[in-house]
């Protein structure tokens, strides 16, 4: 067989040689075979394009001598068809540097602007990132004013794999806003494709074409990706953030304020900070009013609603809030952020309270929106105060109840922390197990004094009330005559209340404010035991101012009714038995080296002792002691001047019967012997 060759030259195919056998017989003849160009439109790189039918009928030329013979094939068709489609996958980044970050290089985008082609560049407070690599995050939110970047991963559209490919899409929002980038490659045969794209805030209204996405801050954002061809790639929800922002509010009511002016301070500088518009181009200023119209250095004019105020962009760092309230509000506020979980902002939502609420330090490190509200305070109206006392007369070691109440006397706002402070009198001393508020145990500050002590309440509401009981002893030393006590109370925000009290009387009762002076003289010297020894009775025991007593059989005195202090207690040796005499075994500072008198002091209610002894000694010579007769103590009916016949012998008239003027109703009458 001898060799022949098919050339098959298809347009748009790769050029393949084929060989053929044919029977020997036909070796004489010169055989030539072609085939039909196939039908259908060229093909070129990055134009649209479509897939025809190809047909292809070969034919067979031979010589037989001076003859020429051909015979043409059969013809066989060919659908070209596309290869299989893959959606793209589209990812929206922004520029972060968190842990786990992408680093992702991001290749020079144009931007097909109305006035021509554009790079895409980074300013303002970006102008600093490196896009070589980017460090990027996946995200689903961007701020106002932050670069957008797009990554979309679409094999059909890496066309050369030995070239970086690119391609133009359109990005669409609802605002009107159409802009046009191309795309490019990250690296050769990826078939991932990086651009990115400046955002603006809307107002001002979106202008097409000006290579700056318009972007409806506090909106969601549909953004559609097309290729220019207007064939659709797909859209991405954004949520569009601002940052950072918040609200001046009243803590007593949660109300809007305006007309507060808030600085931004650099923490590492303590100068106000460099800020940005929402274009992050624009210098904004360090400072402003909250619910006033601020403009930036590109002419844009921002109007904040009630009590807000914002800053849109400051670079990563550290920052706190200088909040100059407008009178008579005061910054930062004494409000915990428990006690305002119950107002809420103008939109609804709880208020954001943080460190920086109160002038702590804000921390910008990645572009997630930073909400700081701000609390201020405003003294309210002053408080009321009353107390009282459960009784009026006291006498010493009583225990009395004390009640304050507390009223808050503003109808709208609530109080701050209230402060209740008191001041006992000397007189008396408090029982710290018995202080209440609201019928709950609460613990009291007390000073070093024991006079002075206060209690922190919650706040009151509006028009609400608080009632505070405890109980105070009065001291045993405590003096007649009135003891006042004050109160005071006042609130974390400057609110305070008069000063309030309540005064009882204390009065001494003949036990309380007096004392008793116990005793006995004992017989036996010192080595006996008092408690063993036999008392001797008889014995006159005296004081200094003349009061006396006798002993009873047992040894055993008393004084009762003392007045406070110091008193001196001396027996009388010479009404001791004849072979007795006192003798000092205590030899202590209350003897002051005398056997027969003691140093005595008390105070009202107490019980003092002074014992005396006696030893044995030669009997003295005693003088001659006059005596009584011991008088007869009369009966109950004797003594009421029963038994008589009161009107025998008597004359007509008025006269004094009973009782005589010597008449004793205990005693009958008695003669001196």
């Amino acid at each position: 067989m001898v060799p022949l060759t098919k050339y098959i030259k298809p347009v748009g195919l790769a050029v393949a040689a084929t060989t053929l056998a044919v029977p020997a017989s036909m070796a004489i003849a010169q055989v030539e075979f072609a085939q039909e160009q196939p039908q259908g439109p060229e093909f070129a790189d990055n134009q649209p394009q479509s897939f025809p039918l190809i047909s292809n009928i070969a034919e067979a030329a031979w010589d037989i001598g001076d003859q020429r013979r051909q015979k043409p094939s059969n013809r066989v068709d060919i659908q070209v068809v596309a290869p299989p489609f893959e959606p793209p996958q589209i990812t929206i980044y922004h520029f972060d540097n968190p842990p786990g970050a992408e680093q992702v290089r991001i290749p020079g985008t144009i931007c097909r602007g109305s006035g021509g082609n554009v790079p895409v560049e980074l300013a303002g407070v970006f102008s600093g990132l490196s896009t070589s690599p980017a460090s990027l995050m996946p995200t689903t939110k961007i701020r106002a004013g932050e670069p957008l970047v797009v990554s979309i991963l679409a094999p059909n559209k890496n066309l050369n794999s030995s070239a970086i490919d690119n391609f133009d899409i359109v990005l669409t929002t609802p605002s009107g806003d159409r802009e046009v980038i191309n795309i490019v490659e990250t690296e050769v045969n990826s078939g991932r494709f990086v651009g990115m794209i400046n955002t603006a805030a809307v107002p001002p209204v979106p202008v097409k074409g000006d290579c700056v996405l318009s972007v409806r801050p506090g909106d969601t954002l549909d953004i559609g990706i097309d290729e220019i061809s207007g064939n659709p790639l797909g859209s991405v929800e954004i949520g569009i953030l601002i940052d950072p922002f918040g609200e001046t509010f009243d803590s007593g009511d949660g109300a809007p304020v305006s007309g507060t002016r808030v600085t931004l301070i650099d923490n590492a500088t303590g100068r106000p900070a460099d800020v940005f518009g929402d274009d992050g181009v624009s210098v904004f200023p360090s400072t402003v009013i909250s619910g006033g119209t601020v403009t930036d250095s590109g002419g844009n004019v921002y109007n904040f609603t009630e009590g807000f105020y914002r800053f849109p962009f400051a670079r990563p760092g550290q920052y706190r809030l200088l909040v100059e309230p407008p009178q008579p509000y005061t910054a930062p506020s004494a409000a915990t952020p428990a006690q305002l979980t119950g107002f809420r902002r103008t939109d609804g939502l709880p208020f954001t309270i943080v460190d920086g609420s109160y002038g702590g330090i804000i921390t910008l490190d990645d572009p997630a929106p930073v909400r700081v509200d701000v609390p201020l305070d405003r003294p309210g109206v002053p408080l009321l105060i009353t107390k009282s006392a459960s009784n009026a007369i006291v006498v010493p070691g009583d225990a009395l109840q004390y009640t304050i109440e507390v009223r808050n006397a503003d109808p709208v706002r609530n109080t701050g922390d209230i402060i209740i402070e008191d001041q006992l009198p000397n007189a008396m001393r408090l029982r710290i197990d018995t202080v209440r508020y609201n019928g709950s145990l609460i613990a009291p500050v007390v000073q070093p004094n024991g006079q002075n002590f206060s209690v922190t309440v919650p706040p009151l509401a509006p028009a609400g009330r608080g009632i505070l009981t405890y109980l105070a002893e009065v001291r045993q030393d405590a003096q007649p005559g009135d003891a006042v006590n004050t109160a005071q109370a006042r609130d974390s925000r400057g609110a305070t209340s008069p000063i309030t009290d309540a005064a009882v009387r204390i009065e001494r009762d003949g036990i309380s404010e007096r004392f008793t002076i116990i005793g006995r003289i004992t017989d036996g010297g010192c080595s006996v035991d008092p408690r063993e020894a036999n008392g001797i009775g008889g014995v006159r025991v005296m004081m200094q101012d003349g009061t006396y007593t006798v002993t009873d059989r047992d040894g055993r005195y008393h004084f009762e009714g003392i007045r406070p202090g110091l008193h001196v207690v001396q027996v009388d040796p010479t009404s001791f038995p004849a072979d007795r005499a006192p003798i000092d075994c205590a030899q202590n500072t209350r003897a002051a080296g005398s056997a027969i008198s003691r140093f005595v002091e008390g105070r009202g209610g107490a019980l003092k002792r002074a014992d005396f002894r006696a030893e044995k000694t030669a009997p003295r010579e005693t003088a001659e002691i006059n005596t009584y007769q011991r008088p007869e103590v009369l009966t109950d009916p004797e003594a009421a001047g029963a038994g008589r016949e009161w009107v025998a012998n008597q004359a007509p008239g008025i006269e004094w019967l009973f009782p005589a003027e010597d008449h004793n109703r205990g005693l009958k009458p008695f003669v001196l012997l």
